[in-house]
């Protein structure tokens, strides 16, 4: 008998729907009978603000329709879900496995807990832990320890999120494993040089321009407000004629960075893209990718521009350094450090690779041999599966 695989995901935005993509279509086309579904939480509407929510819901609605492709046609989409949808829909389903894909620890309790009641075998795949301090850990979190107790297999995206799951919520050290995601051959292609002379034409970017690229939802935690206060910075230094930034992304802060970039007098300079459904175009046409966040897990967006062979410049938080390795450039965590040591080593770092076009290619083929070695798709994939099918045999 085919086996069946629930595969259950919150909040369903940004590299968590891209990794779910990846597994779904692997397991479909293993033979799986494969069920999806996808939960939308309305408190995102303050991250991203109704127009951001509705970008979000269509680009879930476009990989959706790409995995119809692939034979999945049983998808589930819930928004707001109680404890009641969550246990409604995995007693229906009645999977072999459940496996929940979380933009974080609290993200798909409820499935959880009826997984348990229903004695229904779960894998949990983290996304993202935030660091928080003992004294801010809520009640509820001793629930969700005994959770991660009751899991089959544990799968983090970075070491420094699993060592949090052992620090937070007591996960045993001989449970879990980090299992790097991965981006599809196509990320490392060479870049093409066609796209790059295009697209620099279409947004008024000189050829020989240095281009610093971030994608990122415009919000406080992905750092903008420390790219915009290095800008002013380096307004006044003889580099800035040359430089330029693109800016990929939106959210509810966009308005108010725009404004800032423009009080700034820099909007000539700086390029707000708004959501772009790939990023490869831009990849080919920059030439640095910045990355100031405040917190993160271990960034696709990173790795991707890491493929490309950009020189990589972000902050050390979470993930992130052990994803960049000895590669590209650390900065300091704006959030538990100074965040003024960030700015002024973003600006100093920014100095040095858009004078030095050697120096910004040899960085930039550090980080694409780091990203050969980690973060191919096919290594995701086959160590994933190997988890699943390590969970359904027992």
């Amino acid at each position: 008998m085919t086996q069946h695989i629930l595969l259950y995901t919150s909040p369903a935005i940004g590299g968590v729907l891209q990794y779910n993509h990846s597994i779904l279509d692997a397991l479909a086309t293993l033979g799986y009978q494969v069920t999806y579904v996808q939960d939308i939480p309305d408190g995102l509407v303050k991250l991203f603000g109704v127009e951001g929510m509705e970008r979000t819901r269509q680009r879930a609605a476009w990989f959706v329709n790409q995995q119809k492709q692939k034979g999945i046609h049983q998808h589930q989409w819930l928004e707001s879900a109680t404890a009641a949808d969550a246990e409604r829909v995995v007693a229906e389903c009645k999977p072999d496995l459940l496996i929940l894909s979380n933009g974080g620890p609290i993200a798909n309790f409820f499935p959880k807990r009826a997984a348990i009641k229903l004695g229904i075998p779960y894998i949990i795949v983290e996304h993202l832990v935030h660091p928080i301090k003992p004294r801010e850990v809520p009640a509820a979190y001793a629930e969700l320890a005994q959770q991660y107790v009751e899991a089959k297999a544990v799968i983090a995206v970075s070491q420094e999120n699993l060592l949090l799951l052992r620090k937070l919520f007591g996960l045993a050290e001989d449970k879990g494993q980090v299992i790097y995601c991965g981006r599809p051959s196509s990320y490392f292609q060479p870049r093409d040089e066609r796209v790059r002379s295009h697209l620099r034409q279409q947004w008024g970017i000189p050829a020989n321009a240095v281009v610093c690229f971030t994608a990122a939802r415009m919000d406080i935690i992905k750092g903008y407000q420390y790219q915009i206060a290095a800008i002013k910075q380096l307004k006044q230094t003889p580099i800035w004629p040359n430089l330029y930034f693109a800016w990929a992304g939106t959210g509810t802060l966009e308005n108010q960075f725009r404004q800032a970039i423009q009080q700034a007098g820099a909007a000539e300079h700086v390029k707000f893209l708004g959501e772009l459904e790939a990023i490869h175009s831009w990849l080919d046409a920059s030439d640095i990718f910045v990355l100031p966040s405040e917190s993160e897990g271990l960034p696709l967006a990173m790795m991707e521009a890491m493929a490309k062979e950009l020189p990589v410049v972000a902050t050390a938080v979470s993930g992130v350094p052990e994803g960049l390795g000895d590669t590209g450039k650390l900065l300091s965590s704006p959030v538990f450090g100074d965040s003024q040591a960030t700015i002024r080593e973003l600006v100093a770092t920014l100095q040095s690779w858009a004078g030095d076009a050697t120096l910004r290619q040899q960085a930039g083929q550090a980080c694409k041999q780091r990203a050969e070695q980690l973060f191919r798709e096919e290594r995701m994939v086959e160590q994933t599966l190997a988890v699943i099918k390590s969970v359904l045999e027992r």
